[in-house]
């Protein structure tokens, strides 16, 4: 084998492009302006032709209540009108009523049948049904029409009453909407002016948003680069391992993954200091980048002292063969303040694809391999041998059948981590946490025991006891007053899963939980097996109403691909930001910067990890909306919760 793998490998910073926020902005802002434009055209037009009918409404009101009604006979209404009588009605009608427009009038009595009309008028047809009876209610009511002749016209029927009030009859008069038509088209100057006002403050607000899209891509570009790099050593984290090793797998026939452990690093760490461990750690990466170049090889930091690389092997003598130049590489001894050192270095081998057909295959089986270096009497180098290591997977089997147990015998709870509004100071939410009262290994919690269940094929039953036993919490609290949010974590598998959205959906109608109280958190790991997929179930859940959370941000596990490719409605800043804030400069920049592109894609921030009050008065100064911690409150069963969630103020008022 040559002296360089030869697995070609995917560019870290392909993942997590920022978007072209500013070609984004023009084109978005531009249809907005048309589309701003024609609505206001429609609106003004409507509200004027609207103001314009109202006005001709009042007129033919005034004119039947002030000149004709005062003039009419009882008569008039009930009986036929004879010829003198109706030559009076044509006279008063034509020198005091049918003027401005007024072009006819109708006369109809109680049982809304015409009994006298104006020359051009016809009386053999009755009114329209709906609007005789408002009329003869007493109300005066209006309808577009077209005369007789085409042209179009507004009539108004206005009831006549006796000197007591009662509706003898209504009186129907017919305008012209020629008036009315050019009051509207006089209203398009104005709808014009607004029009133009609109462009200028486009063009006057893109130089401004220009300059702070690129100050957004700027800090998205350097959070994508925090995002998938280790900030110590600068080599790709565990994320961009996962995501790189999964592409580069697909391009080759065989692989070996290796996991490479420094053993004597612990000791470094706690005899010399931590500084001393970093500049271990560095020179280790230096010495694993130049031994396999980057070009050839997939190579990360995954943990403290933990490194992984995937290189090309087409068998278990070649994988150990690179594994020992590994060994040499980083083992060779090394000065640190004056002091001579060298570490033990152990690799866990696993081989594509004899070992694993999938990454997660192939992690698991180099971890057990790992393990089985560092035993005693080994050469450091183990290769993951199904016969050896079946224990292992015994153990897998053991779990999966003790799980099933548990769910059946009950030792299976869900605790709640309260979760508070930085602005109103009270507990808004609860995160939901499994934990199982295992008979022989205690109380554990999910991360001792989740992995195993998701590879024992349990996962969707696990899932529907979380789910199904929270949102009957959530129905007891909300009967004694509390509205709180409830989020549930979900796996890689659970995503998968066609069936996750009528569980959630059953799930919340069964207890009357509406879908946004429900909070699902994710992980960006969670959408690596099968994006497609991951993105059908995420869309169903989007309809049904619930909501989503990218959890772990600042992990590696998170990228900003997601924040604007999937409905994110809340980003949890995992503890391990917050760890060294306040006082370290670089993280609160890290933080400072991911709550303020949060906050531009309409996200809440949830500081996790919550531990004192410094840290808590530095969420709420850079604007995070929620805190989770232990100094808000422990995960705990709901009936130790209830008094914290009851209580007015939880978070110290100092902060207010």
């Amino acid at each position: 084998m040559s002296s360089r793998s030869r697995v070609q490998t995917p560019s870290v910073s392909a993942y997590g492009r920022p978007p072209r926020l500013v070609l984004l902005f023009v084109v978005l802002t531009a249809l907005g302006v048309a589309a701003a434009a024609a609505v206001i055209l429609v609106v003004v037009r409507q509200a004027d032709e609207a103001h314009a009918e109202r006005t001709a409404a009042d007129h033919a009101h005034f004119a039947a209540t002030a000149v004709l009604a005062p003039n009419l006979r009882t008569s008039d209404l009930t009986t036929v009108i004879p010829a003198a009588r109706r030559a009076q009605l044509d006279r008063l009608l034509r020198r005091r009523v049918l003027l401005d427009g007024i072009q006819s009038a109708t006369l109809y009595g109680t049982k809304g049948r015409a009994v006298y009309a104006t020359a051009g008028a016809k009386t053999s047809r009755r009114a329209t049904a709906v609007l005789m009876n408002e009329a003869l209610s007493g109300v005066t009511v209006s309808e577009a029409a077209r005369s007789p002749d085409g042209s179009r016209i507004l009539r108004t029927y206005v009831p006549v009453a006796d000197p007591a009030g009662t509706v003898k009859g209504v009186v129907r008069l017919d305008q012209s909407r020629t008036p009315i038509a050019a009051t509207a088209r006089n209203s398009l100057l104005i709808a014009g002016v607004l029009e133009g006002l609109l462009v200028l403050l486009f063009i006057a607000l893109v130089p401004v948003l220009g300059r702070a899209s690129t100050r957004i891509r700027a800090q998205l570009e350097e959070l994508a680069y925090v995002a998938t790099h280790d900030e110590l050593t600068g080599m790709p984290n565990r994320y961009a391992f996962r995501r790189m090793a999964d592409t580069a797998l697909r391009t080759v026939d065989s692989a070996a993954l290796m996991l490479v452990d420094l053993d004597g690093f612990s000791k470094i760490n706690s005899s010399l200091g931590s500084a001393a461990g970093d500049r271990l750690l560095i020179d280790a990466g230096i010495r694993l980048t130049r031994e396999l170049s980057p070009d050839y090889a997939v190579i990360a930091r995954l943990g403290e002292d933990e490194f992984g690389v995937l290189c090309e092997a087409a068998d278990v003598e070649s994988a150990e063969w690179v594994a020992r130049r590994i060994r040499r590489a980083l083992g060779a001894p090394l000065e640190i303040d004056g002091v001579r050192m060298a570490v033990d270095v152990d690799v866990g081998v696993a081989l594509y694809p004899g070992h694993g057909a999938d990454l997660e295959g192939l992690l698991g089986h180099a971890a057990t391999a790992l393990v089985s270096a560092k035993g005693e009497g080994t050469s450091g180098v183990q290769v993951y041998d199904p016969a050896t290591h079946s224990a292992h997977d015994n153990h897998r089997l053991t779990i999966a059948a003790d799980l099933r147990d548990a769910l059946e015998m009950g030792q299976l709870s869900v605790h709640y981590q309260p979760q508070s509004d930085l602005l109103t100071h009270r507990i808004r939410g609860v995160e939901a946490l499994v934990r199982w009262e295992h008979p022989q290994r205690g109380l554990l919690t999910a991360g001792e025991f989740i992995t195993d269940v998701e590879r024992s094929g349990l996962a969707q039953e696990l899932r529907r006891f979380v789910v199904s036993t929270a949102a009957r919490q959530w129905q007891e609290w909300h009967a004694l007053g509390l509205d709180l949010e409830l989020a549930v974590n979900l796996s890689a598998i659970d995503l998968l899963d066609p069936a996750l959205p009528d569980e959630i959906e059953d799930a919340t109608s069964r207890h009357g939980m509406p879908p946004w109280n429900l909070v699902l958190e994710i992980t960006e790991r969670t959408f690596v097996r099968d994006e497609r997929r991951a993105r059908q179930v995420v869309d169903q859940l989007g309809r049904i109403g619930v909501r989503f959370s990218i959890d772990d941000f600042g992990t590696g596990y998170s990228s900003l691909a997601s924040l604007r490719s999937f409905p994110i409605h809340q980003l949890k800043l995992d503890r391990s930001l917050l760890a060294d804030v306040p006082g370290d400069e670089a993280a609160e920049a890290i933080v400072g910067g991911s709550v303020e592109i949060a906050h531009g894609l309409g996200a809440l921030v949830v500081a996790e990890g919550i531990e004192d009050l410094a840290q808590l008065q530095f969420a709420s100064a850079i604007g995070c909306d929620i805190a989770q911690g232990y100094l808000i409150g422990a995960p705990a069963p709901a009936d130790e919760l209830l008094g914290l969630l009851d209580t007015p103020r939880l978070v110290p008022l100092s902060i207010a």
